[in-house]
């Protein structure tokens, strides 16, 4: 999600084609992109084929946004692409990248999109960084709404409804499940529509659990599980407000354009400043503690162990009331 500024500004204010190597999930999230020519899945097992079709289409420059596992191995086999460009963070990378750009990502002073973008500095780019953006056709937003008068009936679409996404894959810390309850609680009792989101079994799970025992059970409507990637953006593109961590599914809400109340961690590499949506609308809320850990949380022997429960639900609850939007199903 934070590399679709770069490929906006080489397609639309560069003015090149763009070809997007990326993992087969992530695919849905480039479709009808009008700067994006084409778009290619990698998985491992077809590593060998994908390298011989792409030496075989003449591309003019190679742009690799970050140092993964799978670029390590890709790269040293693409050196007829004349223009390889990436970030100089191993040593062994000097052989294989024509533009290599000195990037010490680890010391997170800026967005990771900013970092995405500052590798564009071969092509001398001095231009306003575009928020990331998904484009859906006016055919998938009217099946889109069809699909959810079928999937959430007792959904009163002239309320609107906030988006809840509570879940997360352990990449950072999370705000405490019992006040993201707690919220839950608080904006049913003042009278807002909420839809749970999430994704696996654990996230399924999340979501049955967030519900148990709250009396406003008509306000609150559980799709986790039942959504998928594009649908689960489309649903937040008419979400009043979406609140979550530091996961993907946040990023996929800002580039849908909808506010964000979002809670990041404040150690280093997993801060707001290093991976909040970029250029959202909206509040990032994180303790306030002066966090000395750059990598991972110390845990109990942290003198400001449980800090994320330092964000109280009483602040969540006034940012969402300056934060929510017109209702966009009235719209």
């Amino acid at each position: 999600m934070l590399s679709l500024p770069v490929f906006e500004v080489l397609g639309n204010q560069l003015g090149m084609e763009v070809h997007v190597l990326c993992r087969g999930i992530n695919l849905p999230l480039l479709q009808n992109l009008p700067h994006i020519a084409s778009s290619i899945a990698y998985h491992e097992t077809l590593e060998a084929r994908l390298v011989a079709e792409l030496n075989t289409q003449k591309f003019d420059a190679l742009l690799v946004l970050v140092n993964d596992e799978a670029g390590m191995r890709l790269v040293p086999q693409l050196n007829n692409i004349p223009v390889r460009i990436g970030p100089l963070s191993k040593p062994s990378r000097l052989f294989h990248l024509t533009h290599p750009v000195l990037q010490k990502r680890s010391r997170s002073i800026k967005s990771e999109a900013q970092y995405n973008l500052d590798l564009l500095q071969v092509f001398n780019w001095q231009g306003e960084p575009p928020r990331p953006k998904l484009e859906f056709s006016q055919t998938e937003e009217t099946r889109f709404l069809a699909d959810l008068a079928k999937l959430a009936p007792k959904l009163d679409r002239g309320m609107g409804f906030i988006a809840l996404h509570a879940g997360m894959h352990d990449s950072a810390l999370n705000w405490p499940f019992d006040h993201y309850r707690g919220l839950l609680s608080e904006l049913l009792a003042a009278g807002y529509q909420v839809v749970l989101t999430g994704n696996g079994k654990g996230e399924i799970e999340l979501g049955r659990q967030m519900s148990l025992g709250l009396p406003q059970e008509a306000k609150l409507i559980d799709l986790s599980g039942q959504l998928e990637l594009r649908q689960l953006a489309l649903l937040f593109r008419y979400a009043r407000l979406y609140i979550g961590g530091s996961t993907g599914p946040t990023h996929v809400a800002n580039a849908a354009l909808c506010p964000i109340i979002s809670f990041y961690p404040p150690i280093r590499v997993q801060s707001a400043t290093r991976w909040a949506p970029f250029l959202a609308d909206g509040e990032v809320l994180s303790p306030p503690v002066e966090c000395k850990q750059a990598y991972k949380c110390i845990g109990e022997v942290c003198p400001d162990k449980d800090c994320m429960g330092k964000i109280s639900v009483e602040a969540a609850f006034k940012a969402v009331k300056r934060q929510i939007r017109p209702n966009p199903l009235a719209l």
